[in-house]
């Protein structure tokens, strides 16, 4: 016989299992609403999507597949029309229509550019025309467009920049496309050319196209003797601060204690030429130590800058005779003298140099002057950027000779452009 202790500790127990029971079934109702972990979850993720919203609460949408119908192909007509001028501009044009059932009327494409394959840049409007005179462009272009087809003149009021969008350069002149959005419609695609001559300022690329001869400025040659030395380097500076070049007739016996600036004048773009070895007087001299003189120089200048010099030389003091003339001639070499000289030689003064060159330079002067001694380059600091202020170019001798005189000759002697003795331009 059970105890009654047995019998509460039954009736205990079943209470207890009612409540728990009480308690999942209630929880279980809310799970449709509430907050349910994702692991119990039903798999109809197929079927179902589902929403969280701030509370992590869920709701339940149907979703729908819908079959779309196939998209139908569109039809795309281009054409393509390449051109390559004056061995270094390419051009590309494109044009053509995109048709769709989905719109009403062909859609236009059109594209073009321009490459300059020496420096691979795309050039803009701004590279090919003058954009100060894109009214004297618009109406080159009206007159063409009014040519090919006279119906174009209603269209024309609103001819504006834009209507220059599509350019190529051409073997005969500027060519510009049109898509036919903005002429008549019926026309098409409109390409019309206007011939480089009658661009004529418009134009900006008559020289590149070797249509025209580059603009020239008055030039002058500054040359310096009885270098290379400590002060030619100083020179160098202030012609690439000012960018020039010059012309330095050196000394053979000096070549080895500079290598490097002579070098770099020619990195730069000026020249270096012999003045003989030693710089004796040439006059003096017979044939094979004349040869000497040029030949040795002109060795030691190519060790030092990896070139050969140009096939012209000065003597020393300037002084020549037929024995030195003929010598030279032998050799394949010109002389070089000048037509303006400051005599820095004899004056150490900048102000002195300076006057004395300002007050006789002309185009197509030679000056001559000496990279040996600081009133020479103090005076270079004011004659470099004046002269370039004034419009001159400097360019080395060899440069100067080539657009005055021509070819150099063997044994001819090139000295430059002077003002009629006793004369002063007046700077």
């Amino acid at each position: 016989m059970r105890s009654k202790f047995f019998w509460l500790a039954v009736l205990g127990f079943s209470i207890l299992a009612g409540i728990i029971s009480c308690v999942a079934s209630d929880s279980a109702s809310q799970s449709s609403s509430g907050s349910v972990p994702a692991a119990i979850l039903p798999d109809i993720t197929d079927d179902y999507e589902y929403n969280s919203d701030e509370t992590g609460n869920l709701s339940s949408t149907v979703v729908e597949e819908i079959d779309e119908p196939p998209v139908e192909p569109g039809e795309l007509d281009i054409q393509t029309e390449n051109f390559f001028i004056a061995e270094r501009y390419v051009g590309f044009l494109t044009w053509g229509y995109f048709s769709h059932p989905s719109v009403a009327a062909p859609v236009p494409i059109i594209d073009s550019s321009v490459y300059d394959s020496y420096t691979g840049e795309e050039l803009g409007l701004t590279q090919i025309i003058d954009t100060e005179m894109t009214d004297q462009a618009l109406t080159l272009l009206a007159n063409a467009l009014l040519a090919y087809a006279p119906e174009v003149e209603p269209f024309l009021y609103s001819i504006d920049k834009d209507w220059l969008t599509h350019i190529v350069l051409d073997t005969e002149g500027l060519k510009i496309l049109l898509a036919p959005d903005i002429t008549p419609w019926d026309l098409g695609f409109v390409s019309v050319i206007i011939s480089y001559e009658d661009l004529d300022d418009v134009f900006l690329l008559h020289v590149e196209l070797g249509l025209r001869e580059p603009p020239r400025l008055p030039m002058i040659a500054l040359t310096f003797d009885d270098g290379p030395s400590i002060y030619t380097g100083m020179i160098l500076d202030i012609l690439e601060a000012h960018g020039g070049n010059a012309t330095f007739c050196v000394l053979g016996n000096r070549i080895h204690y500079h290598p490097g600036i002579l070098r770099r004048a020619v990195e730069m773009g000026s020249e270096v030429i012999g003045h003989s070895w030693d710089h004796s007087n040439l006059t003096r001299l017979n044939a094979n130590a004349i040869t000497n003189q040029i030949t040795r120089t002109s060795t030691a200048i190519e060790e030092a800058t990896g070139q050969a010099p140009p096939p012209i030389f000065r003597a020393p003091y300037g002084l020549t005779n037929t024995r030195v003339v003929s010598t030279s001639r032998d050799l394949g070499y010109a002389l070089l003298h000048w037509s303006v000289d400051p005599q820095d030689w004899y004056h150490r003064d900048a102000d002195v140099i300076y006057n004395n060159i300002m007050s006789r330079a002309i185009d197509g002067s030679i000056v001559v002057a000496h990279d040996i001694r600081i009133s020479t380059v103090e005076a270079m600091e004011r004659v470099i950027p004046s002269l370039i202020e004034e419009g001159f170019q400097l360019v080395t001798a060899s440069e100067l000779i080539a657009y005055f005189y021509g070819e150099l000759e063997p044994g001819d002697i090139y000295q430059g452009l002077r003002l009629p003795w006793g004369s002063y331009n007046g700077r």
